[in-house]
């Protein structure tokens, strides 16, 4: 046993360490052609992956690491009203309604979860990284949640819960320069700020800390405490 775990430690370091060069390799050819702007934000993802409008009837959800598999999911009237509930009363301001924002996102991760099969404990992510899933279809990387938490806030905003925000396009980083390779969902306040919201840093059905987008930006891995602070 003893053996065994030696072997894969040393397994998931080497594989850890050609993830990060394929990251940047990837982030290099992103880079290149996608259109990103000066908030590093992008469509790319969403372009592969997404739907554009995705119902309560059906929509897509990305799981086993960079959407290798997209499952359809759907919610019913009882269960999105769970999620409508988070957001009553209405919050009165912008960082309350981000609060409310991460809490209803945990939710819709235990509700979709228990349908495709992504309702575990993501063992992948330690220390605000993302070790390899040799495979394992059940765990989520940045894109898949990235991907997934943009569907999920767009239903929210499309179903009239926000009042403070938009749902942005993805923010993407990592070159030659930061290997530190990563992809996040983001929201914008009405005519301010953009803030990362980001569910790899944590925990299935805990809820993402949110940071301002400069701060998800900058040097990683990111301060929660911070991030914390910017949806109190």
């Amino acid at each position: 046993m003893r053996a065994n775990k030696m072997q894969t430690k040393f397994g998931g370091r080497v594989v850890r360490i050609f993830t990060i060069f394929r990251g940047s390799v990837a982030a290099l050819v992103l880079s290149a052609c996608a259109q990103i702007d000066a908030n590093h934000l992008s469509t790319t993802y969403l372009d592969q992956f997404a739907t554009p409008n995705p119902t309560l009837a059906e929509f897509p959800v990305c799981h086993g690491f960079g959407c290798a598999v997209v499952s359809r999911a759907s919610l019913s009237t009882k269960e999105w009203r769970r999620v409508v509930a988070v957001f009553r009363p209405p919050a009165k301001n912008a960082q309350a309604e981000r609060q409310r924002i991460a809490r209803a996102l945990a939710l819709m991760q235990i509700l979709v979860g228990e349908k495709t099969g992504t309702g575990v404990h993501q063992w992948t992510h330690k220390d605000m990284l993302i070790l390899p899933n040799y495979g394992d279809k059940t765990q989520l990387d940045c894109i898949d949640e990235a991907v997934n938490t943009w569907t999920y806030m767009t239903m929210m905003e499309r179903d009239g819960l926000f009042h403070f925000h938009h749902v942005a396009k993805l923010a993407h980083v990592g070159d030659l320069s930061d290997l530190n390779v990563r992809n996040t969902a983001v929201l914008q306040e009405k005519d301010g700020d953009y803030f990362a919201i980001d569910p790899s840093l944590v925990d299935h059905g805990a809820p993402p800390p949110v940071m301002p987008l400069s701060t998800w930006l900058g040097p990683w891995p990111p301060e929660i405490s911070v991030a914390n602070a910017s949806i109190e």
